[in-house]
């Protein structure tokens, strides 16, 4: 018959329970403390729901469906603090956005905020990064400025803040952008680089990491900085953004938190992971707690063995299962000696207890030393209790990997350290991706070079050491000349091996300690650093490593295509460090470069302020000039033209510009800007409406109605395929006779395409319209040309009417104006004309036509008419004189 139970102990089960209690007692004591180590707090677990969209680096889905990125790590970390249960959900942008207005979802990473956006989501107050936008283009499309998106297709993500914001910004301008949206960033790329885009808008997070796969540059376009929040539907889940505050404000202290940890290791391509040790661990913690507690009472009351017992098996149970799990882990003695290791470790590293050399953990060293690093773990253990870092070490096999280990000190009740509890995990995998997206993100792919990104971080630096220790320092930035001549007829194969020759000359034709790094396409960098303590000395190195330079670019390449030859133009930009940036040295070295192009190319040329105050005087005028012309503050004014007998034969129309603040604008500065931005298609069409109006108004006046009109025209305007049926269609419409509209064109205009030239002419001839030659003599005269082409008139330069006088070349060269004129059959006027010398002499020589300031000054076209009413002067039908 069983005994009832009476609690009194049973002294045959004394001996083995003494010896039980003390192995459950180490195993509890060394695995126990080993958790405690770690974090401290157990919350009742809690789902959360969370959207998982394609961002990267920042928010993405892995391969094998894994979650991924900036925001995932941080939330990993918050909901293991904060014992929450996370569920990934993936969705596209504007699905996880509905998702999360609707409930479906709790929590959404990497949102904007924005006051539309905090209408029907909350946000949390500590913005968990900050970002901003860029621009980034296809390499076959040039976009430098907000004026060159004109005409461009743009992608965009569908339903952004970059949307509204453009939308905003280019509504009051006439810059014409057509955007087209996508599903998410990648989609954006995708776009762009297989040419169903021009270009794309996004966060620089994103751009940065994808844009070279997608064969995109970033563009000098930057806009709209940004707060990035978790967000949640509104009212909902306020105890979890209130947890995430009180993260990021914790992390947020300390630069050496988890929060930097992670940015650093992002932003450097890779991926962060904690040991899933600890994890696994708190899993059994509470357990273990209690199994700890119950040895101890084992010990003080006797009375309760068989109780005890159980939880001792129990506890046991648990902890062999935890030793036994997938993360590699041994235990150490106080003699520093292995006492265990579990499966996983010997699956990791081949080695057990009996096979380690003197039964120690392998050396191992950090990855940017050689040495082994076992003494100076130790010490951290011994003062601190805890140590952990990623390491390298070896199998017993000898091969090399990496890990990340963490060693815990167990301390015994009296105080001194009983146990070491260390766990493994093999990160080789994660290393070689991560130096893989490193080197993606921040090298060149075909040069191995630095990219543009490496070298603005090297220039950022070598800034702040040379203002520090007050040492100059030189940027060279190079560009070959002709590069896209070798492209385009050998093609883009050839164009790489040469690009990745001119590297390698590059590099033994600098010095071990400079950066040379590839900007892109054909532009190249050399940041060298400490050139002397004086602007003589750094000059003077630059100027020697340059003309260096310039000598092994220019040496026979061996190609696939056969042998070729290049030159390079290099602009140099000396630096301090004093108030410059990275950004504002890599312009300035530009600058020079395109200097050195202008000179002749195979040159180099020194960065001089007056290059930078005149690109942003070019810059800003370029600016005012598109108001002017949207605005209308342009205007024409006239100079008549006289014959012999002074009297008034027609007048030549002039472009004059009065700036609200910069006042009367001179045409020899205005007028390149208008022809290199291609304003002046627009403003040349104006010109010639606006003197057919006019003529079309005086052909109403008897007085003025035989009156010609000369409009000069420019080669871009006269290239257009358009522009004879623009001057007919225009002709027209006013009603003005052909005959009283005169067109001017250039030497140079007639030589670049001679046959073309020809042709518009003769349409236009036929209709009744005259041409002159302007500033005849002054460029490429070639008889051979002007014979052919169907010319009305010969017009004398001024800048040889203004010494006719007193310089024999200029009197000789008129008198063969004049003569060649006579000879083909053509009228001749003289402009420039002051003095009443100077005309005298030209009609000594037959030249009978005059404009100038003798005559008339330019004015509206009110006195023109007024000079003619008045009776100052007579007006003569052209076709009389």
């Amino acid at each position: 018959m069983q005994q009832p139970f009476d609690n009194k102990p049973d002294p045959s089960l004394q001996p083995a329970l003494a010896g039980l209690t003390a192995r459950a007692a180490m195993w509890l004591l060394v695995l126990l403390t080993a958790v405690l180590a770690g974090p401290a707090r157990v919350a009742i677990a809690r789902d959360v729901r969370l959207g998982v969209y394609d961002n990267p680096p920042k928010i993405f889905m892995q391969q094998g469906d894994k979650p991924g990125g900036i925001f995932i790590d941080l939330v990993q970390r918050i909901a293991s603090q904060e014992g929450w249960q996370l569920q990934f959900v993936p969705c596209q942008w504007q699905q996880c956005l509905a998702a999360l207005e609707a409930g479906e979802l709790d929590l959404l990473p990497d949102v904007a905020y924005s006051t539309e956006r905090a209408e029907v989501l909350d946000f949390h107050a500590t913005p968990a990064l900050f970002s901003w936008s860029l621009i980034y283009r296809r390499r076959d499309v040039t976009i430098n400025s907000l004026f060159d998106l004109n005409g461009k297709r743009v992608a965009l993500l569908r339903g952004s803040v970059q949307q509204a914001y453009f939308n905003e910004l280019l509504r009051h301008s006439s810059i014409q952008v057509t955007f087209v949206p996508a599903d998410d960033l990648a989609q954006a790329f995708r776009m762009a680089g297989n040419g169903e885009a021009d270009a794309a808008i996004a966060n620089k997070y994103f751009g940065d990491f994808n844009a070279h796969d997608n064969g995109l540059r970033d563009t000098p376009i930057v806009f709209q900085p940004v707060r990035l929040f978790f967000a949640t539907g509104k009212g909902r889940n306020g105890d979890v953004l209130a947890a995430i505050d009180r993260r990021l404000v914790e992390w947020q202290a300390n630069p050496h938190s988890f929060y930097f940890d992670t940015l650093r290791h992002w932003q450097q391509g890779g991926e962060t992971r904690i040991p899933p040790g600890l994890w696994w661990a708190m899993g059994g913690a509470m357990l273990l707690l209690c199994a700890f507690g119950a040895a101890a009472y084992l010990r003080r009351e006797v009375a309760a063995r068989t109780l005890a017992l159980r939880r001792s098996e129990q506890s046991l149970r648990i902890a062999a299962a935890v030793f036994q799990s997938q993360e590699a882990m041994f235990v150490i003695g106080p003699d520093r000696k292995v006492i265990e290791v579990n499966q996983a470790y010997t699956d990791m590293t081949g080695y057990v207890p009996d096979t380690l050399p003197e039964r120690m953990i392998p050396p191992f060293t950090l990855e940017d030393s050689v040495l082994d690093q076992s003494a100076s773990m130790w010490e951290t253990v011994q003062r601190s209790g805890r140590w952990q870092s990623e390491i390298w070490t070896r199998k017993q096999g000898g091969e090399h990997f990496a890990a990340w280990l963490t060693v815990t000190a167990v301390p015994a009740p009296d105080g001194t350290i009983s146990h070491y509890v260390g766990t493994q995990t093999d990160i080789t995998e994660r290393k070689l991706v991560q130096d893989q997206a490193m080197r993606l993100a921040f090298y060149d792919p075909l040069t191995g070079l630095p990219n543009r990104r490496l070298l603005l971080d090297r220039i950022q630096h070598a800034l702040a050491m040379n203002a520090r220790h007050g040492r100059l320092g030189a940027l060279l930035f190079i560009d070959l000349d002709n590069f896209k001549d070798l492209n385009d007829t050998l093609g883009h194969e050839v164009g790489d091996q040469f690009l990745q020759q001119i590297a390698q000359r590059l590099s033994h034709s600098s010095r071990d300690a400079d950066t040379i790094a590839r900007l892109g396409g054909d532009e190249f960098v050399i940041l060298m650093e400490d050139m002397g303590a004086s602007e003589e000395a750094a000059t003077q190195q630059s100027h020697v490593a340059a003309r260096k330079v310039l000598a092994a670019v220019t040496q026979s390449y061996a190609l696939s295509g056969g042998s070729h030859h290049t030159t390079c133009s290099i602009g140099i930009a000396l630096f301090s460090g004093a108030g410059l940036s990275a950004q504002d040295l890599l312009r300035r070295g530009d600058l020079a470069m395109y200097q050195a192009k202008k000179a002749g190319r195979n040159t180099l040329c020194f960065f001089q302020p007056e290059m930078e105050r005149a690109l942003n005087l070019r810059t800003s005028l370029e600016l005012d000039l598109r108001e002017a012309v949207a605005s209308k503050q342009l205007m024409l004014h006239y100079q008549p033209q006289f014959d012999g007998e002074n009297r008034m034969i027609g007048a030549e129309a002039l472009l004059r510009w009065h700036h609200p603040q910069r006042g009367a604008v001179p045409p020899g500065l205005f007028i390149p800007v208008a022809e290199s931005s291609g304003l002046i298609l627009q403003i040349g069409a104006w010109v010639l409406r606006e003197a057919c109006l006019q003529l079309a108004e005086w052909s109403g006046d008897p007085v003025l109605a035989q009156l010609q009109i000369s409009v000069n025209v420019s080669a871009r305007q006269f290239r257009d395929a358009t522009f004879a049926q623009q001057v007919s269609d225009l002709l027209g419409q006013t009603g003005v006779q052909p005959s009283r509209l005169k067109i001017e064109l250039t030497e140079t205009m007639m030589i670049e395409d001679i046959e073309d030239t020809i042709a518009k002419m003769r349409l236009l001839r036929d209709l009744g319209v005259c041409f002159a030659l302007d500033d005849f003599g002054t460029g490429y005269s070639s008889l051979s040309y002007l014979k052919r082409l169907p010319l009305d008139q010969l017009k004398i330069d001024q800048s040889f009417v203004a010494d006719i006088l007193t310089d024999p070349n200029d009197a000789v060269i008129a008198r063969s104006v004049v003569a060649l004129g006579t000879a083909l059959g053509l009228g001749v006027i003289a402009e420039g004309v002051e003095t009443a010398e100077q005309r005298d002499f030209l009609a000594s020589i037959g030249c009978h036509r005059y404009q100038g300031y003798m005559f008339a000054r330019p004015g509206p076209a009110a006195m023109v008419s007024e000079l003619a009413h008045t009776g100052r002067a007579i007006v003569v039908d052209i076709k009389n004189v």
